[in-house]
């Protein structure tokens, strides 16, 4: 039998956690950014509000995969206190407390991070965060949902939304190695919508920055993941 290959990077994050709790969180951030900065850049640059769309559903996926990864490991059913709605068009979501509680009041959520950053790149206006999820939930089902509740000009790009599915299972591994405790990849994702929010600072108002990780954030936080193990870095 092959003993598993040593990630010294990993163990490193591991050695200083105690110290950094959140060592592997920010490390993680600034990969997993600079991967989507290279990925996105085209020769006119990067999309902002394409970014943002991005970061702002990798926020949302990682909340629920955060819960239900935390549910299997306390023996529970995975979708422990989460509630599957369908809707009339077929599709199935999931809505919750725990959902609510990772996107807007747990001490690092979704809202926090990137509403600090809002904050300190000059908005002084902040949006609702209970109408942002109302949003949310009235557009379950819709042509509209997912989609930022911006004017046109500052849509994402369709490529940058239909992308979207593909992503979480591309990066949570990456995820995992910098962050094996799933109650931070929220946390890890947050800060990735963060940083998304105060590069474009220049580009575009940092309110609707903020409107478009969040719609985005709040959007694919319900939309049923795959059924998935997470598999240990390699």
């Amino acid at each position: 039998m092959t003993a598993p290959s040593r990630d010294p990077l990993a163990e490193a994050i591991a050695a200083r956690r105690p110290q950094d709790p959140l060592l592997g969180a920010r490390t993680g951030a600034e990969e997993i950014s600079r991967r989507l900065l290279q990925a996105m850049a085209s020769d006119r640059g990067v999309h902002v509000e394409s970014l943002l769309a991005v970061c702002g559903a990798l926020a949302g996926h990682a909340c629920q995969a955060s819960l239900r990864a935390r549910a299997r490991a306390a023996g529970q059913p995975e979708l422990s206190g989460l509630h599957v709605v369908g809707t009339e068009d077929g599709g199935s979501f999931l809505v919750g407390e725990g959902l609510v509680q990772a996107l807007f009041n747990d001490p690092y959520s979704t809202w926090g991070l990137a509403a600090g950053a809002a904050r300190q790149a000059g908005c002084t206006v902040l949006p609702d965060p209970t109408a942002l999820w109302r949003h949310g939930l009235e557009s379950l089902g819709q042509e509209h949902f997912g989609v930022p509740q911006v004017s046109g000009g500052h849509l994402p790009s369709p490529d940058s939304l239909q992308s979207l599915p593909s992503l979480w299972p591309a990066l949570q591994p990456l995820a995992l190695r910098f962050c094996p405790d799933p109650e931070q990849w929220p946390i890890l994702f947050g800060l990735v919508a963060q940083k998304a929010i105060t590069m474009g600072k220049e580009v575009i108002d940092p309110a609707l920055a903020l409107r478009i990780v969040m719609d985005t954030a709040i959007a694919n936080a319900m939309v049923m993941l795959p059924d998935h193990q997470e598999t240990p870095p390699r």
